[in-house]
């Protein structure tokens, strides 16, 4: 699932699916605040119901990117995170509490001793795989919700916001710098790895060029920081300032929270 998801991202992609895209659709619209909301939700509502409501949220989402141009990525990273997820909780989790919750036990694989050694469970079976699908399915909505957040808000928006709700600033500050660091964290990852694969072709070259990669990318954080640094200093951080272009909670914003309260209500009832 690893190798695929690079294969089809590649880390151009998890650019993409991390960085403000600029746009006039529905989710643009909303206000950062709803934005937030319908993510709390779905992370109340996926989390602590059954895995089909969780898969539900997941295809509700699914479309919405379709405006963004994003419907490729998302289909490849929601396959190699459902598929990896499933094999990872598969694989770990214990059949005793697998008993707990399915009533039968139906081994399909027996790994090789050795593999005990690795943290794997003696026996792979039927219930562990659907445990594991379960698991990737509540996970999968709140992903594509998170996603979703980052692409049509700018962080500068989400700080607002989380201002607004009383929050310190320093914690809005180090969440405003992680979304705008991240995708630049990935570009420079790319440009680095796509260097390095210059060098020799195959697979094992590739992996390599994964690992050569990672100091670039360090040096590239050090120097970020530093400006960051002197760029909050210059702007007299931490003291209070009037904010220009607030965004308003307009009536589609309140007519969407009242339909996540809702919803939120009606499945945790």
């Amino acid at each position: 699932p690893i190798y695929f998801l690079f294969k089809v991202l590649g880390f151009s992609g998890f650019q993409g699916l991390t960085s403000y895209i600029p746009g006039n659709t529905p989710l643009h619209r909303l206000n950062p605040m709803t934005k937030l909301v319908i993510l709390v939700g779905i992370t109340l509502t996926a989390s602590s119901s059954i895995w089909w409501v969780g898969a539900l949220e997941g295809l509700v989402l699914l479309p919405l990117f379709y405006p963004l141009k994003l419907v490729r990525k998302v289909a490849g990273f929601s396959f190699a995170q459902v598929v990896g997820m499933a094999w990872g909780f598969a694989v770990f989790t214990s059949p005793s509490v697998l008993s707990l919750i399915f009533h039968s036990y139906n081994v399909v694989w027996v790994f090789p001793s050795y593999f005990q050694y690795l943290g794997y469970v003696p026996e792979l079976s039927v219930q562990a795989l659907e445990y594991g699908f379960q698991t990737a399915m509540r996970v999968w909505a709140m992903l594509l919700a998170s996603s979703l957040l980052l692409v049509t808000t700018t962080p500068t928006d989400v700080m607002r916001t989380l201002e607004r709700l009383g929050l310190p600033e320093s914690l809005t500050l180090s969440i405003m710098i992680g979304m705008a660091f991240v995708p630049r964290v990935f570009s420079t990852m790319d440009e680095s790895y796509r260097l390095q694969q210059l060098r020799e072709e195959g697979i094992l070259n590739s992996v390599k060029a994964v690992y050569r990669s990672v100091i670039p990318v360090a040096i590239f954080l050090f120097r970020r920081a530093r400006i960051t640094g002197l760029s909050l200093e210059t702007r007299a951080f931490g003291k209070r300032r009037r904010r220009l272009g607030e965004a308003k909670i307009s009536r589609f914003d309140l007519e969407v929270m009242i339909a996540v309260f809702s919803f939120t209500m009606i499945d945790l009832v």
